[in-house]
Order: C-alpha cells, then structure tokens, then sequence
C-alpha cells in the first residue's frame, strides 16, 4: 500500500514538473529547440560540421539550417554503459521501482540536443575563447552559457582552430 502511494505521488509530481515546463515553454521567448533522434545526428551532409570540445564529452554541430550542442557519442555510450551496469544491482523494492524510472529517463534523455536555428542568428563570432551567438532580436548567447565541468566554464573548452572553423562555418551557411 505504501509503494501504491509513492508511486501515485511520483506520477503527480511528473505532472507537476511537465505541466510546469510546457507553461513556461510556451510564456517564454527562445531561441533553442530539442533534437532527441540520434538518426538526425549520425550522419553529415557535405558542408555539415562536428567540432568536440577538449576532452570530447560535448560536440557542436553544424547541420543543415541549424546548430546542435550537446553531449558527444562517446559520453552518451560511457553514460549508457554506467546505467546498465548499475541497473542489474538494484532487483527488488520500492527503491527499485524509483531507481528503473530514473535510469530509463535519463537513458531516453541523454542523447537530447538543444538545436538553434540558423534563421534567428544575426552573426556568430570566436570571442576570446567562447563561441558567441547574436540573435536577430539583438541578444547574445554563448553556447553553452555558464555551464561548467570541473570548474571550467563548457563554453570555453572547444580548441581555438576547431571554433574558429565552426564559426567560419556558420557563417557562410548564414550568407547564402
């Protein structure tokens, strides 16, 4: 009876959290959508661009009329790995139950890519070391904002040849 309850209560507070987001999804004013299918990121037409930051866990992507941030292949495959290791030691229980929900998420969430249209970038430049994108509404985006890994802001983790030529990149498909 108790596991009925929490569960009930986990179903309510998803609900919660979704309904939240698609509230303020369509409140706010954005520039980035949500690419999950990995088929849309497996293969490159000629002109499509990856770059890998440093260390290759993200990747930037050029593709076709807009540009995709997002965790690299290989930290997809290692987080994947992790996960399904992890799963065959949680068998039995309530916190089971929690721990499968959790790790199913996050299996189907990994993958994700915030996509950026190509038609609401004004330009993109290689600013000291951070890719940076003007929107046509005359905000400024870094790519990966303020995110950071091991007190490194993600942003500035992409070598400087690789950004340089991803933004030259961007910047031609923009002028065509």
């Amino acid at each position: 009876m108790v596991g009925g309850l929490v569960r009930i209560a986990l179903v309510i507070l998803a609900i919660a959290f979704v309904s939240r987001y698609f509230v303020r999804r369509t409140t706010e004013k954005t520039h980035m959508r949500v690419r999950t299918e990995a088929a849309v990121l497996d293969s490159l037409a000629p002109g499509d661009l990856r770059i890998y930051n440093v260390d290759s866990t993200v990747d930037l992507v050029l593709k076709g009329d807009e540009i995709l941030a997002g965790l690299s292949p290989v930290t997809v495959a290692k987080i994947q790995h992790q996960l399904d290791t992890s799963a065959s030691r949680d068998t039995t229980g309530i916190g089971a139950s929690i721990s499968q929900m959790v790790k199913k998420s996050v299996a189907g969430a990994i993958g994700t890519h915030a996509a950026f249209p190509l038609s609401d970038i004004r330009d993109v430049r290689y600013d000291g070391d951070q890719i940076v994108f003007e929107w046509k509404d005359g905000s400024k985006h870094e790519v990966f904002g303020n995110t950071k890994v091991n007190h490194e802001r993600l942003s500035s983790s992409f070598r400087r040849e690789d950004a340089e030529r991803f933004v030259e990149a961007v910047k031609a498909r923009i002028g065509r």
